[in-house]
């Protein structure tokens, strides 16, 4: 599976972070000084993404569309059947919803890396409009989520795809980070407990990087570059505090804020995939609400 390319689509409202809050220590604890909201769908938002990739992929090739997505505008059919009529894609094609957020795109590219020899190209969109969600006077939610969008052409190469995968679920931690259907929780509104899932990135997500890192030690594989969920200042620089290789992790949450699915692909658009060299390889990690994490390892399958 090669990933040709990756655009994206950000909110149209760009919102200064100290509007919501006159909190100086708040923006310097997060590093985000403006999130973005938007006041359309979520489809419109993600086909806002995929016209950005129209001229570099012939359209009739395509002939599986996933959406990733925790926002949907409709609980049925499925988004991505929407999605793919908006687009332009052919009705032959087949279209799914992945319901996962900030470990969504990394999950996602796991299913298509064992679907791709099936299908000519793959269209993978992420889009998440989670200020829909959020009560306005929450702290741990205004002031780092923006809404975003991405769209990535995938295609099987069989000298590219995923060469190593962990994945990490754990249900009986859905409290710290969840939005329930029932009124009654959270008066439903998006809840995160963010110093019990910060100290869940430390305990688990971080371990998973670095058996990443020592398995790219141990088969000779040259890491070009680490892309991990963008959730804020302070995660980002507790994940890289504790990691060898820290040089490597790439970052942008100062310039779109936590766009959930959307954080990694923001970054492929910022720093483009580097596999030049027969042993070069990149690590995806994402990882959230459920509380999930997903670590792979993404380049030449054969060295």
């Amino acid at each position: 599976m090669r990933l040709l390319k990756t655009e994206t689509a950000l909110g149209a409202n760009k919102i200064a972070v100290k509007t919501l809050f006159d909190n100086d220590d708040l923006i310097k604890k997060t590093g985000i000084e403006y999130i973005y909201q938007s006041d359309g769908s979520t489809v419109a938002l993600a086909l806002e993404a995929c016209k950005k990739v129209e001229s570099q992929v012939d359209k009739s090739l395509i002939e599986l569309c996933i959406l990733v997505t925790q926002t949907p505008d409709d609980y049925l059919p499925a988004n991505s059947i929407t999605l793919a009529s908006q687009f332009g894609l052919s009705q032959n094609s087949f279209a799914m919803d992945i319901s996962q957020g900030c470990s969504g795109f990394v999950q996602a590219l796991c299913l298509i890396d064992k679907l791709s020899a099936s299908y000519k190209k793959i269209l993978l969109v992420t889009a998440d409009r989670y200020r829909s969600k959020l009560n306005v006077i929450d702290r741990s939610t205004n002031a780092v989520f923006s809404d975003g969008a991405s769209a990535t052409i995938c295609e099987y190469d069989p000298e590219f795809g995923i060469v190593y995968e962990d994945h990490y679920t754990d249900g009986s931690k859905r409290s710290l980070l969840y939005q329930s259907v029932k009124n009654e929780e959270n008066n439903g509104y998006l809840y995160m407990a963010g110093a019990e899932v910060w100290m869940f990135t430390r305990i688990k997500v971080v371990p998973q990087i670095i058996k990443a890192i020592d398995h790219c030690k141990k088969n000779n594989l040259h890491i070009n570059g680490i892309y991990i969920h963008q959730a804020s200042r302070v995660v980002v620089d507790g994940i890289k505090s504790l990691l060898p290789e820290a040089d490597k992790v790439f970052e942008n949450y100062s310039t779109y804020g936590n766009t959930v699915s959307s954080s990694i692909p923001f970054l492929l658009q910022d720093f483009p995939l580097n596999l030049e060299g027969k042993n070069s390889v990149n690590i995806f990690a994402g990882f959230g609400v459920g509380l999930t994490s997903s670590v792979i390892i993404y380049g030449r399958k054969n060295g």
